[in-house]
């Protein structure tokens, strides 16, 4: 648009004040005073453009130029010489008149040589949109890009050339003469725009105000493209986009060079000279300059992901992203397109730098020590959680939704931390580091870090894919297998072994506990417990292999109780403190093996059943025969006193029972150190071999009643031990009650006087003690005097008659026999003849006095005075 538009109304209607032109004149002088001398002789305009020229080419770092920046500088150029028109005479002649009696005698020359510059630099860049409109190989010609010293390729030994100026005391000797140069070219900037506003306010006055004012389309002149080291300049400077427009146009004119080459394309610059190397150099600074594009691409990537304030940068790359990926397209969809390199697919490469940069972001293998796994996954897991949360919050709302960036970072950070654990692997790993990283595979990774990203942007983790091969997994789990195997075979082996001889050694000292089990249990539960929170599988597998190798080692551990005890009757045959403290000790060890099997079992009940078979049968072996030893200790001290019941002074006097009693109390003050439930098959032992040895002393038959008032005597004498036995056992905690009632029945059997009585109470006791036998309800009839054939044959029958009906007899456990156990040493003994008179003929006189008697009401309470 003419600067004519924008002049004011007075000037336009043609009366124009002269001290305007005056007033003009002296501030072009004014400013010229403030500037510096423009006839300085080095400050031509051929130096400045060598100078510039020079410090853009020669390798050295160029000064900062902004394309756009002569835009202005352009327009000015156009309006000047539309001000030289016919129609400016009368401004111009004013111009003479002020160059005539002024130094500026040259401002003319200065103009013109300043319009020439600004037509060779560089105009504004185009815009994007702009700049993908490739030009006709014509305009091309009249337009051609400015020369860049050759190429890219000179740029190294120019570096070299820069940063030996650089390194000299003074810097670089030709800086002033820089300096001056752009003060004069500021200089001739504001005296050409002063000439251009003068001549065109006289060419305003020139006309008058009958003339109308002809507003002329201005000439756009066409921009001329960058050179490549600008273009690098703007790399640079992360103007990206602005940076791959460019390069697409370089990239274009080497494909109209190259297809200008051909057999059926234009020949007019392929015949030019040296057009063939230089579409070489073009093409090689076009791969040269994408390189630089696509670092600081990648750059501005992984800067991103930890900086918010990276979004303008970052917006760039996705621009050029675009830009590069239609780019791509449409070389495609060209008809006869070379096959070259053009595909850039810098979309895929974008991936490929996020993999790099999450590679990069992660803890390197090698800060992994041996037995320290378990803190390098957690760092690990600590990294890909952070820089995930990162991307989200800082990058993904920047791509374009299609881009799935999130997805494109998740799977990145995957992909490393499989190659990570893959090196891991790679080598032999301790059994606590392989335990470490098969939890994190299976489940921290999962839950602790895909868990946690995928809270605010889900995702589909059957697309990532394994950590691990399961080739990889299998090997870690059967080395986690071998381990158990090598405990139970090896290490357990030689802590028994350390064990047997501690038992030897410390035979004098009472100790009631054993560390044999915690030490076996420990060793095993770490396996246990490690594999159950990883898988049920591996969790099953490995308990499995535990109660298979603790099955073995409980049966050497038997055998070697077994060989103690042996070994200590056959070497001294005394009983001692020790000893007895010892088999408690042993005993003790059963209850937690016991549970421990039981644990193991319950992952695979079916498969398990034969290895817990055999463990338990192991432990049942060495409990009876601690039982069975500490027992039999108890017995040797007590059997004598039983051999002193039931008999006619026991009538009378008490102390064998009290001793029995005395003694079992003093002994169950060790014996209660022993573990439940061990301590309960004792006490129930202990508790029936009582009563065996009790009824023993009964069915002898010692004592064979003549009187009533014997038998209350001994029926009541019964009755009252059988009463502090049982009050005893309860008091020893023991669980075997079922054989408290025995001694009482037949106490009732000694007493009762009439045959029905007698029938129901055997008929009680047989349904209880299913093992009683004819024998011995025979020997109890015989104490209580009972000579007469025919009711001690009703009273037998009864025994009979219900061996018939019971069939559980023959499968009664041994826990629920008691008669069985009880020999009977005594028959029904002959008395003699005077006794046998006494007794028939009291037996007879009590007859006669029933039949003269009449049947009362009180007969009942008769008898059972008598």
């Amino acid at each position: 648009m003419p600067i004519l538009k924008n002049l004011p109304g007075k000037v336009k209607g043609g009366r124009v004040n002269r001290a305007l032109e005056n007033s003009h004149g002296e501030l072009i002088l004014h400013k010229m005073s403030l500037s510096l001398n423009p006839f300085d002789e080095s400050g031509g305009e051929e130096a400045w453009g060598e100078e510039n020229e020079h410090s853009l080419l020669d390798g050295g770092t160029p000064r900062d130029r902004n394309p756009f920046g002569d835009e202005e500088d352009e327009n000015e150029a156009n309006e000047g010489r539309k001000s030289g028109t016919p129609k400016s005479g009368s401004l111009k002649g004013t111009l003479d008149r002020i160059r005539g009696s002024s130094p500026l005698k040259t401002l003319g020359k200065l103009g013109k040589g300043l319009r020439m510059s600004g037509r060779s630099k560089v105009g504004s860049t185009p815009s994007p949109q702009g700049s993908l409109d490739a030009p006709s190989p014509l305009q091309k010609k009249k337009k051609s890009r400015r020369s860049s010293e050759g190429s890219l390729l000179r740029m190294a030994g120019r570096c070299r050339e820069s940063l030996r100026k650089e390194s000299l005391p003074n810097g670089d000797l030709n800086t002033d003469s820089d300096a001056d140069s752009s003060r004069r070219l500021s200089f001739l900037k504001m005296v050409s725009r002063g000439k251009l506003k003068k001549e065109s306010l006289g060419d305003s006055v020139s006309r008058g105000p009958e003339e109308d004012v002809v507003e002329e389309v201005p000439e756009v002149k066409p921009r001329e493209p960058l050179s490549v080291l600008e273009i690098l300049q703007l790399v640079t400077k992360r103007d990206l986009f602005l940076a791959d427009t460019h390069i697409l146009e370089l990239e274009q004119e080497c494909e109209e060079v190259a297809a200008a080459g051909t057999p059926g394309g234009s020949t007019e610059e392929a015949t030019t000279p040296g057009s063939k190397d230089g579409g070489r150099r073009k093409a090689k600074d076009v791969e040269l300059l994408y390189e630089a594009l696509q670092k600081e691409l990648w750059e501005v990537v992984r800067e991103s992901l930890r900086s918010p304030t990276a979004g303008p940068n970052l917006g760039l790359v996705v621009q050029v992203l675009q830009q590069e990926e239609q780019a791509d397209r449409d070389w495609a969809q060209k008809e006869g397109s070379p096959q070259g390199p053009r595909p850039r697919q810098l979309k895929r490469r974008w991936k490929e730098a996020v993999a790099e940069a999450a590679d990069g972001s992660l803890p390197q293998q090698l800060e992994a020590q041996a037995g320290q796994l378990a803190s390098y996954l957690d760092q690990l897991r600590t990294r890909v959680v952070e820089d995930l949360g990162a991307a989200r919050r800082n990058v993904v709302s920047i791509y374009p939704e299609e881009y799935n960036a999130f997805y494109v970072y998740v799977q990145s950070y995957h992909l490393s931390v499989a190659r990570r654990l893959q090196e891991i692997t790679s080598n032999s790993l301790p059994i606590t580091d392989t335990y470490s990283l098969l939890d994190w595979i299976y489940n921290i990774y999962n839950r602790d870090v895909l868990g946690v990203v995928s809270i605010t942007s889900p995702i589909n983790r059957s697309q990532l894919g394994p950590l691990l091969p399961s080739e990889t997994v299998d090997k870690l789990e059967l080395d986690c297998l071998n381990s158990v195997r090598a405990k139970v075979t090896t290490e357990l082996s030689q802590v028994l072994d350390e064990e047997e001889k501690r038992w030897t050694e410390t035979l004098n000292i009472e100790d009631f506990q054993s560390p044999l089990a915690s030490t076996v249990i420990k060793r095993l539960q770490v396996d246990l417990d490690r594999s159950a929170t990883i898988t049920r599988d591996l969790g099953a597998r490995i308990a499995q292999c535990s109660l298979n190798g603790l099955a073995d080692f409980l049966y050497s551990f038997q055998r070697k109780v077994e060989m103690f005890h042996e070994r200590f009757m056959s070497d001294t045959g005394e009983w001692s403190d020790g000893y007895v403290a010892k088999t408690i000790a042993l005993v003790n060890c059963c209850p937690p093996f016991r549970n421990f099997i039981q644990r193991c079992q319950q992952c695979e009940p079916a498969v398990s059943e034969e290895s817990a078979r055999r463990g338990n049968a192991s432990l049942d072996k060495i409990v009876n025969q601690g039982v069975k030893v500490l027992s039999d200790r108890l017995f040797e001290h007590i059997r004598s006193f039983f051999d002193k019941l039931v008999k006619r002074k026991w009538l009378n006097n008490t102390e064998p029972y009290d001793s029995i009693e005395t003694i079992i109390k003093e002994h169950f003050k060790k014996f209660r150190r022993m573990d439940c439930p061990p301590y309960q098959s004792l006490v129930s032992e202990v508790h029936k071999r009582v009563l065996i040895e009790y009824l023993r002393a009964i069915m002898r038959g010692r004592i064979i009643c003549t009187s009533l008032k014997m038998r209350k005597k001994m029926a009541g004498r019964l009755r009252d031990e059988g009463r502090q036995l049982k009050q005893l056992f309860k008091d020893l905690e023991s669980a075997a009650t079922w054989l408290d009632t025995a001694i009482p029945h037949l106490s009732e059997i000694i007493l009762l006087e009439d045959t029905p009585s007698i029938q129901m109470e055997v008929g009680v006791l047989v349904r209880e003690f299913p093992d009683i036998r004819k024998k011995h309800i025979s020997a109890i009839l015989n104490i209580r005097g009972m000579t007469r054939q025919v009711e001690r044959q009703e009273i037998l029958n009864i025994v009979k008659d219900i061996e018939k009906d019971s069939d559980s007899l023959t499968l009664l456990s041994r826990d629920r026999a008691l008669f069985s156990e009880v020999p009977v040493t005594s028959e029904v003994h002959c008395v003699n003849v005077g006794l046998s008179r006494i007794a028939l003929t009291a037996s007879s006189c009590f007859a006669s006095l029933r039949t003269r008697r009449k049947r009362t009401p009180k007969r009942e309470v008769h008898e059972g005075m008598l």
